[in-house]
C-alpha cells in the first residue's frame, strides 16, 4: 500500500510539474531577440583521424545592440561555439573570439538584410556532437544561443564526398575562386539556379558517375541529372548548379550520389535547404499554410480573393499586396505587422500544439495571435470539484480568459467562446 501511495504522489507531482512549468510566453517573459543562422560543414582534412570542420555564423545587424560614436556606430559582441557531447558532460572543442562591427549611418544598424559573417575551423574526431553556438552582445549582455546535434563524418574510406555548401556567390578572377556561402541556405531569390560546393576525395584517378537529385518535404523528386566527369587522386572541388528547376516555397533536400560501374552508390552526400521569401518569418514556409493562417487578421472575402488567384504567382502577388496594406510604416523595409503576426503564429504552435492539431488552431493560439501574449497567467491543475483551468489576464482591456482542460490531456478550451467573438487581432 506504501508503494502505491508513493507512485500515487510522484505521479501527481510529476504531471503537475508538466502543467504548471510550461514556459508560456508572457509580456513579462516572451523573448523578441532576433535569431543567426549558422551552417556547419565536414571536409577530409590532412590530419589522421581527424575531420575538418568549418563553422559559418550570420548575424544579422538588428540583433546586435550599436552604440554612437563620434563617427558612426559600433556594435561589439563576442561567439562562443563548443563541440560538447550528447549529454554536455564533456568539452571536445571551444573557440572564443569578439566581433566588431562599424557602420555609418544609423538605418543600418536596424537591417535584417545586413549580416556579420565569421568563419572558423575545427579539427575534430568523427562522431555526434552537440554544437553550442552563444553569441553575447557586449552592450546589452544579453545572449542569443543555439544547440545542435551534428553528425562528424569519417572519410576513411578510398573514395567519398564532403558535406555540400550551398552558394549565395561566387566570383572567378582568372585562376582565383571566390565563393560566398549561403549559410541560411536560402534559395528563393536565386533564379539562376540552386549553386552548391562540395569536394570529392578519391585515392586514385579514375572516372565517375555522379547523380545529382533535389526532392521535396513530400520525398518527391523536381530535378535530376546525371553527369560523368574524371575525378583526380586527391581531393576534387567542384562547383555544381541545378538549372531548370522550379523551386517554391518549402523544404528540400539536395542529394549527390557517387556510383561505380555497376551502378552502386559508393558515396553520396545530402543536405537541407529552404526556400523562403527574404525577410519573411523563416516559418512561413508553404503559401496555402500561411494564407490559411490569415484566419484571425483577414476577412473571408479577403482570404477567398487571394485563393482564387489563377496561377501560384497571381496568388503570391495578392498575398504580399494584403500585408503591404497592413505595413504600419511603408517607408522601412521592415513589415512589423507581418513580422509579429507570424511570430505570434509560430510562439502558438511551439506552445499550444496539441496531437496533430496545430498551436495556431487551438483556443489559446488563437487567443495568443490575436491578442498577444497576455500579463499574467494563473494555473489551477488541480482545484477541487473542477477540471485542470488556466485563466489568462490582459490588464489593458480589463479582461480574463478560462481556458478548460476539457479532456484532462491538455486539450484546454475556452470556457465561454462567445465572450471572445468580437475581439480582431491587435
Amino acid at each position: 500500500m506504501k508503494l502505491i501511495t508513493k507512485f500515487f504522489l510522484t505521479a501527481i507531482l510529476f504531471f503537475t510539474s508538466v502543467i504548471v512549468g510550461q514556459n508560456i510566453p508572457t509580456k513579462t517573459n516572451i523573448n523578441y531577440d532576433n535569431s543567426f543562422e549558422q551552417d556547419f560543414i565536414n571536409f577530409k582534412s590532412d590530419k589522421v583521424g581527424q575531420t575538418k570542420v568549418e563553422a559559418f555564423i550570420q548575424i544579422p545587424y538588428n540583433s546586435i545592440k550599436f552604440v554612437k560614436g563620434d563617427d558612426g556606430f559600433y556594435g561589439k559582441f563576442s561567439i562562443t561555439l563548443s563541440f560538447l557531447d550528447e549529454k554536455r558532460e564533456k568539452l571536445f572543442a571551444e573557440k572564443i573570439w569578439n566581433e566588431k562591427i562599424f557602420v555609418k549611418e544609423y538605418k543600418t544598424t536596424t537591417s535584417k538584410f545586413t549580416s556579420n559573417i565569421s568563419r572558423k575551423t575545427f579539427f575534430v574526431q568523427p562522431g555526434m556532437y552537440l554544437i553550442r553556438t552563444s553569441i553575447d552582445d557586449k552592450e546589452t549582455q544579453k545572449e542569443l544561443i543555439k544547440n545542435v546535434k551534428y553528425n562528424v563524418h569519417d572519410f576513411s574510406k578510398k573514395v567519398d564526398i564532403s558535406d555540400i555548401m550551398f552558394i549565395e556567390n561566387k566570383m572567378i578572377d582568372n585562376d582565383n575562386k571566390t565563393i560566398i556561402p549561403n549559410i541560411s541556405r536560402n534559395v528563393a531569390n536565386q533564379h539562376a539556379g540552386v549553386s552548391i560546393y562540395y569536394e570529392i576525395y578519391s585515392d586514385k584517378n579514375d572516372n565517375a558517375t555522379i547523380n545529382y537529385k533535389i526532392t521535396d518535404s513530400e520525398k518527391e523528386s523536381i530535378f535530376n541529372e546525371t553527369v560523368t566527369t574524371k575525378i583526380d587522386s586527391g581531393v576534387n572541388h567542384i562547383l555544381y548548379t541545378a538549372k531548370d528547376t522550379t523551386i517554391n516555397l518549402g523544404t528540400y533536400q539536395f542529394e549527390i550520389s557517387l556510383v561505380n560501374s555497376d551502378k552502386e552508390v559508393i558515396a553520396e552526400s545530402k543536405k537541407l535547404f529552404f526556400s523562403r521569401w527574404v525577410g519573411a518569418p523563416t516559418n512561413i514556409e508553404d503559401l496555402e499554410t500561411a494564407i490559411e493562417q490569415l484566419e484571425y487578421i483577414a476577412t473571408d472575402d479577403q482570404i477567398d480573393f487571394i485563393i482564387e488567384g489563377s496561377t501560384k504567382d497571381e496568388k503570391i502577388k495578392r498575398y504580399r499586396e494584403f500585408w503591404k496594406s497592413k505595413d504600419p510604416n511603408p517607408a522601412d523595409e521592415d513589415n512589423e505587422a507581418f513580422d509579429e503576426y507570424y511570430r505570434r503564429i509560430n510562439l502558438s504552435n511551439i506552445n499550444f500544439t496539441h496531437y496533430n492539431r496545430p498551436g495556431w488552431k487551438t483556443d489559446r493560439g488563437m487567443v495568443f495571435i490575436v491578442l498577444g501574449p497576455p500579463d499574467n497567467i494563473e494555473n489551477h491543475p488541480f482545484d477541487s470539484y473542477s477540471k485542470p483551468y488556466v485563466v489568462w489576464e490582459y490588464y489593458d482591456l480589463r479582461r480574463s480568459f478560462t481556458f478548460v482542460d476539457v479532456s484532462g490531456f491538455g486539450d484546454y478550451r475556452l470556457a465561454n467562446p462567445l465572450d471572445f467573438d468580437y475581439y480582431r487581432y491587435r
